[in-house]
């Protein structure tokens, strides 16, 4: 039976890898996110060689501060790759079949932009860096060209992503709060968004923009160029959320829709697999039904929103990403399933999908414990008041889960298996360390058991130690720099500042 077993895995790994059919999305793209993981070369080249066997033919590369930046060098940070690594990059993409398509920010999200006192005269707000100043279209004009030109140079894909997604500062500055007044906050964006398009076109290229702010602001719509590009990115939300899908999609501009591999409200202690699991179901095949042209599975490794450390005058003086989410090296099912809904035309089905690919991918003979790992469910922690016997209840389910998936005996795949190993792990260590805070944070306890209290502490701290010597040893050939690349984990940094105190 062994032979036979064998065989069957060989032959249902060839139907897994199937390439896609041309004819079904011009775009199949996958986001990588390198504002606080970023990737090896060895890495990102291993991940774009198997999306292409999967049928993958664009990767959106959100750069940030790891771009070789050279006229704007202050943007680089320590992690940046050269320009050579760059263009290597690109051209062995090109040998797959997939094209680079990079996303710079210019309007929100422009944090790492704008941390840098040289570009401090296009914020929007002295405090909040999110997002530059609309009002300022002169002063961005010229820095974006500049930028735009550099991220350009090293990419011949026809398209360039402008993000423009989540700009929630429209209107707050004196400049914009009075032209929003008499024209409307639609105004202060399409203007804005016309004005980097126009930018994107002078190089050549084809503008492309996140859907939701036009959304919001459907009767600018027709003012926008003709040949932007709109990615409706959905969640696993009612496709009206933002605002008229049915009047942007009836514009005649050409949409892509985007579901997600990672995203709120995922961090290194949780990962809502079910939600990305039906998010994959329900989203492809609407975006099939609306007749889009491409489409984007976005994968993000932060949340976008930053702690600030300010000093007088609002200063910035250093900011840290608010959520962290394991590395993309523990996603390659999630990957693998974007690349099965969309190379199919009926609805995903998640958990057969999940069979398949523990038969597949780890050679088990019995998936069921795998199903229940990815059904299994995560929530954050109420932040108050926090309940000792709810933490618990939750912390004794993943135990239990844990003794049944650590039973399982992968033939393969083995280390896939072991990130999986280590997300349960680490969610466990966090669940532990809220209880732990819920009791002592408690209006009831009593001081007399501190030393007690703090001796349970300790164990947590230690495991959690331990947690991440595993995640350095697993991830240390998948991003550059292991031990600071996700900063402290928020909840170990605060569980060992309360340690302190004790």
């Amino acid at each position: 039976m062994k032979p036979f077993r064998l065989l069957l895995i060989a032959a249902l790994s060839l139907v897994c890898a199937l390439p896609l059919r041309a004819e079904d999305f011009e775009i199949r793209a996958m986001h990588i996110d390198m504002r606080s993981e970023v990737m090896t070369m060895p890495a990102l080249r291993q991940l774009a060689l198997k999306a292409s066997r999967n049928g993958i033919n664009a990767l959106i590369m959100e750069w940030e501060a790891s771009f070789p930046f050279q006229k704007h060098a202050t943007l680089r940070n320590a992690y940046a790759f050269t320009p050579g690594e760059v263009r290597d990059f690109v051209s062995y993409c090109s040998s797959l079949g997939i094209d680079v398509i990079p996303l710079q920010n210019c309007f929100g999200h422009a944090e790492y932009i704008l941390r840098h006192p040289r570009y401090n005269h296009i914020r929007e707000d002295r405090k909040e860096i999110s997002q530059v100043c609309p009002s300022k279209e002169d002063e961005c004009v010229e820095v974006f060209s500049e930028i735009f030109a550099e991220i350009a140079a090293l990419h011949p894909s026809k398209y360039f992503h402008i993000g423009a997604d989540e700009t929630y500062l429209l209107g707050r500055c004196k400049d914009c709060a009075a032209k929003a007044a008499e024209f409307g906050k639609s105004k202060l964006f399409v203007d804005y968004i016309n004005a980097m398009c126009k930018i994107v076109k002078d190089l050549g290229k084809t503008p492309v923009i996140w859907g939701d702010i036009l959304l919001n602001y459907p009767e600018c719509v027709d003012e926008l160029p003709k040949d932007i590009i709109v990615i409706d990115w959905n969640y696993g939300w009612r496709p009206d959320l933002f605002g008229d899908l049915d009047k942007i999609a009836g514009a005649g501009i050409t949409m892509w829709g985007a579901p997600a591999l990672r995203s709120n409200p995922d961090n290194i202690y949780l990962t809502d697999w079910a939600k990305h699991f039906n998010n994959l179901s329900t989203f492809i095949p609407f975006v099939r039904t609306m007749g889009y042209k491409g489409v984007v599975e976005t994968s993000w490794s932060t949340s976008g929103l930053y702690g600030l450390i300010l000093d007088e005058g609002n200063e910035l003086m250093d900011m840290q990403a608010i959520r962290q989410v394991y590395p993309l090296a523990g996603f390659d099912i999630l990957q693998k399933a974007f690349c099965r809904a969309i190379a199919q035309q009926e609805p995903l089905d998640w958990e057969a999908f999940v069979d398949e690919y523990g038969r597949t991918e780890f050679g088990l003979d019995d998936t069921s414990v795998l199903i229940e790992y990815f059904k299994h469910p995560q929530r954050p922690v109420d932040r108050y008041p926090m309940s000792v016997d709810k933490i618990d209840a939750d912390l004794q389910s993943c135990l239990a889960l844990k003794g049944r998936f650590d039973s399982l005996r992968p033939r393969a795949g083995k280390k896939a298996f072991k990130h999986l190993q280590l997300m349960l792990d680490i969610r466990i260590n966090y669940l532990k360390a809220k209880k732990w805070e819920a009791y002592y944070e408690s209006p009831t306890f009593d001081f007399s058991k501190a030393p007690a209290a703090k001796k349970q502490l300790a164990a947590i701290i230690k495991e959690c130690n331990s947690l991440q010597k595993r995640f350095t040893a697993l991830n240390k050939d998948y991003i550059k720099d292991t031990t600071v690349a996700l900063g402290e984990w928020s909840y170990a940094g605060k569980m060992k500042n309360t340690y302190k105190t004790l």
